[in-house]
């Protein structure tokens, strides 16, 4: 007897699931042995599975059965900026737009449970007017949201907490595409800034332009169309990257403290300005610090010496990086306070697989497994800010009570 269709079945989130995965339809037909029409006409609403096939499907897809179930929220129609968009595969880049909206997913659910904090970034300019940008109006947005986070001109020690800090929600992917760095979202959903950066070229001084990078898109570019998107990406990337340099290294308080236009002067200002020697050199160049002519020398030196590649400190082993925080601390403050368990959470309420969820909030290896005990303790309380000093640290996010 054929097994009854399963209400409530919402066909979007085969779609996600299987791009997430790239898989195909005619693949994921052939594991639960029916055909491709059959997959395609649930993902479009018009039949819906049974109660076995919704569980193999779950199956093959590393999901749990509840996911497919849950409504998919109105994301909006802010595009999904991707750094290499030009030389990403299309293949790569549908299934890291799946991985941001599992992101979002998360987020949202955990909203359910906690308050966010505010978003304090906002757009520097009108929508229409990115295409007139100068370098030197990208320098002075750059030097404002510095003022209004109160940064001051030192370095930034810690871009993740500082994205996080300013009510970004920031997750992490591997991405097994060397041509995809990270991407970022205003989610319409939440009209919340979302920023998914990938692990594979891991470093902490990547990080931090990668960080740099996507915070640009949010701010200079909010209400760009997909359209513009495509059709000006080079120069919308060109905006990014200059903003993220001028952000990271603001032109007084940076170019006062270069020693020598050397690499060896460079390479001794990296590890106090978390910064990598290329793009200190053609930051270097912009302020007019160095010519052309000795920053083309300079990029000569680097290739010589086998830092195209991989630069001194890069190792993780000689600076750790700076990983996303705040998911997890959601996480942990929902199953402390005893309103969810482990595994409830995540099979009933998000509905994704424990791995899954671990590498976009940044959860550790087996978070969810139940050989982990269920620990109950005290609200911790807010601290009093310290104050700025020269180098711009950045204080956690602590939640209201």
């Amino acid at each position: 007897m054929a097994q009854p269709n399963i209400e409530g079945f919402v066909g979007e989130r085969l779609s996600l699931a299987r791009d997430a995965r790239n898989i195909t339809q005619g693949q994921i037909a052939e594991a639960l042995g029916v055909v491709t029409p059959t997959i395609s006409r649930w993902e479009r609403g018009e039949r819906k599975p049974g109660g076995e096939q919704l569980t193999k499907l779950a199956d093959a897809l590393g999901v749990h059965r509840p996911y497919f179930l849950k409504p998919v929220a109105d994301y909006g129609d802010a595009p999904i900026f991707f750094r290499s968009l030009a030389s990403a595969t299309v293949k790569a880049r549908t299934k890291e737009r799946a991985k941001m909206r599992w992101l979002q997913h998360i987020s949202a659910t955990l909203q359910n449970e906690l308050e966010f904090p505010p978003v304090d970034i906002q757009a520097a300019i009108c929508p229409t007017d990115y295409s007139r940008l100068a370098d030197s109006d990208i320098e002075q947005i750059a030097a404002d949201l510095r003022k209004r986070w109160r940064l001051g001109e030192g370095p930034i020690n810690n871009m993740v907490l500082l994205a996080e800090n300013a009510g970004v929600v920031v997750g992490i992917d591997e991405v097994g595409s060397t041509t995809i760095d990270g991407q970022a979202n205003w989610c319409g959903a939440d009209d919340r800034p979302y920023i998914l950066l990938a692990r594979d070229k891991n470093n902490a001084f990547r990080r931090q332009m990668d960080l740099a990078h996507e915070i640009a898109h949010l701010t200079l570019h909010r209400g760009v169309t997909r359209a513009q998107l495509e059709t000006d990406f080079e120069l919308i990337e060109h905006q990014a990257k200059y903003f993220a340099g001028a952000f990271l290294l603001p032109p007084h308080s940076f170019a006062a403290e270069i020693p020598s236009l050397s690499l060896d002067g460079f390479l001794s200002l990296k590890k106090r300005w978390k910064v990598a020697l290329g793009a200190m050199i053609m930051r270097a160049e912009q302020l007019g610090v160095l010519s052309e002519a000795g920053a083309q020398r300079l990029w000569k030196y680097r290739a010589a010496r086998g830092w195209a590649k991989r630069e001194p400190l890069d190792d993780p082993k000689d600076t750790p990086i700076s990983e996303p925080r705040f998911l997890g601390r959601c996480f942990d403050l929902i199953i402390e306070a005893g309103r969810k368990k482990r595994r409830d959470l995540l099979e009933t309420d998000i509905g994704l697989g424990a791995a899954d969820v671990e590498m976009l909030a940044s959860l550790s290896p087996g978070y969810f497994g139940e050989q982990q005990a269920e620990i109950v303790r005290l609200e911790p309380k807010l601290r009093a800010s310290p104050s700025n000093d020269t180098t711009a640290d950045v204080i956690p996010f602590k939640r209201a009570t």
